[in-house]
C-alpha cells in the first residue's frame, strides 16, 4: 500500500491502553481526542471552565478516565483532551448526564477556545511496547509520520516491538492510527518520559535492535524505513494533572 497522505489528524497522548486478558476476545482500544486551541490571554478562563466541567463529568460517569495535555512546542495555545480506553460500541451509548454537563458549560468553553478538532485514535498493540510505570511519565514526545509505504513501515515497527518485548526494553512506545482531526487520518507514536532528562543522550534503542537482528538485517530494515517515510514531525506535550482524571 502506498500513500502520501498518512498523517496524524489530532495529536493525542497515551495513558496505558486497556489490554484484554488471555480469556477475552481482543477489541480495539479507542481514545476520543479533542485538540483545543485556546484564545490568546484566555488560558485562565479555559482552565477554570475545564475544572468545573471535569467535576461534572466525574459525577456523571465515574468510569471515565481522561488526560489533559498542554503543547510545549509549536503553537503553545494548544491543549489535547484525551478520553481513554473505550471500545467502538461505547460510542453507541447515550448519556443524558454527560450531555447536560456539556450544555451547562458550553458557552464558557467556546468563549475561551478559538477552534476545536476531534478524532478517534485507535491503539495498535502489536506495534507498541508497554511498561508498567507509564502513568508516572507525564511528558510525551509525539512523532507523526507521512508515509510513502505504510505496509512496509508497519511491518518493521511490529518487528521492533517484538524485539523490545524479548529484550525487556525499559522505555515504552505506543503507536496509534488517527481518524479525523485537524487534517486527516494518520499514524503516530507516543514516547512517554518522566522528565526532560530522559531525552538526554542516546537511549540505546537502535543499538539494541542491531544486536537483536544482526548488523546486516538491521541495516536492511532501516533502509526500508528510510524509503517508507516521506517526512516526520516531533512535538512535546506535558500532562496537566490538575485537569486530568486517572484511576490508580
Amino acid at each position: 500500500m502506498s500513500s502520501k497522505t498518512l498523517m496524524i489528524g489530532c495529536l493525542a497522548l497515551a495513558i496505558t491502553p486497556a489490554l484484554a486478558d488471555d480469556h477475552e476476545e481482543a477489541e480495539d482500544s479507542i481514545q476520543r481526542i479533542y485538540l483545543e486551541y485556546v484564545k490568546n490571554g484566555m488560558h485562565g478562563e479555559y482552565r477554570e471552565v475545564l475544572t468545573d466541567w471535569n467535576e461534572c463529568i466525574r459525577e456523571a460517569d465515574g468510569e471515565l478516565e481522561w488526560g489533559v495535555y498542554r503543547a510545549e512546542t509549536g503553537n503553545t495555545n494548544r491543549y489535547a483532551f484525551v478520553v481513554n480506553n473505550q471500545r467502538w460500541s461505547d460510542f453507541d451509548d447515550e448519556d443524558e448526564d454527560l450531555d447536560a454537563c456539556y450544555e451547562q458549560f458550553a458557552d464558557r468553553y467556546h468563549a475561551s477556545t478559538d477552534k476545536v478538532y476531534a478524532s478517534f485514535d485507535v491503539y495498535m498493540p502489536e506495534h507498541s511496547h508497554h511498561v508498567d510505570d507509564d502513568k508516572d511519565r507525564k511528558i510525551a514526545w509525539v512523532t507523526t509520520f507521512e508515509l510513502n509505504d505504510s505496509s512496509a513501515f508497519l511491518d518493521n515497527v511490529k518487528k521492533y516491538a517484538e524485539a523490545a518485548a524479548e529484550n525487556d526494553w525499559h522505555e515504552p512506545f505506543y503507536f496509534y492510527s488517527s481518524i479525523g482531526g485537524q487534517h486527516h487520518s494518520g499514524i503516530y507514536v507516543v514516547s512517554p518520559a518522566a522528565s526532560y532528562s530522559d531525552f538526554d543522550g542516546d537511549n540505546g534503542f537502535w543499538k539494541m535492535l542491531e544486536t537483536h537482528f544482526g548488523e546486516e538485517e538491521f541495516n536492511r530494515m532501516r533502509a526500508i524505513d528510510r524509503e517508507a517515510i516521506d517526512r516526520y514531525y516531533g512535538d512535546i506535550w506535558v500532562r496537566e494533572d490538575e485537569l486530568s482524571h486517572m484511576k490508580e
